[in-house]
């Protein structure tokens, strides 16, 4: 008894919590009596092994921030929105496009599920061990600025950087200030062929670019992500919602 009391100890200083559960199962059960050690020690390692995968995971769903963080493609009822392919959501969540460092661009009217489906897509990014950061747009201009005037833009962007993703919710036709451009272009910049973007916006691309009110800069920003992503057009109609029931306000 007192060995038991010494490994369990120890699991809990080493933060085994997987290993000292399937453990405590073990030792309770007779249904492992018959096993090997090695078949009984693979088993614990196993426990453990998914319970880190979880902790991580849980850490990069709550890192994320996501509007709708219980999103999930495998939940997606396609009956509310018949025009959205099945096919092309079921690609995107093979995730190539973030190997390769592509970006992901979702357009459609308010109520069209563009917030819902870009949210599906990063939890696939999250569940596959990479992180993620949801920002609205206006929201992530405050904080570029921010970080601008107290002079820690190269710092902040470097932050943003280390999560392979981040989604830009809800990107606006506002004209944009000499600043705000400035800023916008250079974080796109630091990311360009080296991380993805998830972009959704009620506007089409093609609206994109007088908001810029600079030509020049509106070409690079706008070339480093349209000729770079993969294109969801959404159509008016009702938000894709999950099978277990997401009510309203989607976007």
């Amino acid at each position: 008894m007192k060995l038991r009391e010494n490994i369990e100890t120890r699991c809990k200083k080493l933060k085994l919590n997987g290993f000292l559960v399937a453990l405590q199962n073990q030792l309770s059960s007779k249904a492992y009596d018959t096993q090997s050690f090695l078949v009984r020690l693979d088993h614990l390692l196993l426990a453990e092994e998914t319970s880190s995968i979880n902790r991580s995971i849980n850490r990069l769903q709550k890192q994320a921030r996501l509007r709708w963080p219980n999103a999930a493609v495998a939940m997606i009822d396609y009956g509310y929105h018949p025009g959205l392919s099945p096919a092309k959501i079921a690609d995107l969540a093979e995730l190539h496009w973030l190997y390769n460092n592509q970006h992901v661009v979702i357009c459609g009217p308010t109520g069209s599920g563009k917030t819902y489906l870009a949210c599906c897509l990063a939890n696939q990014v999250i569940m596959a061990g990479y992180a993620v950061l949801f920002f609205r747009y206006n929201e992530l201009l405050l904080q570029l600025i921010a970080a601008d005037k107290g002079e820690r833009f190269t710092q902040y962007c470097k932050k943003l950087n280390r999560a392979p993703v981040v989604v830009i919710d809800d990107w606006g036709v506002a004209p944009l200030s000499a600043s705000q451009r400035h800023l916008l272009f250079e974080f796109i910049e630091s990311r360009d062929q080296n991380a993805s973007l998830i972009i959704t916006s009620q506007y089409p691309m093609s609206d994109w670019h007088e908001a810029f009110g600079d030509p020049t800069i509106a070409d690079s920003v706008l070339d480093r992500i349209i000729h770079n992503a993969h294109h969801i057009d959404r159509k008016q109609g009702g938000s894709i919602r999950s099978k277990l029931g997401v009510n309203g306000g989607a976007q």
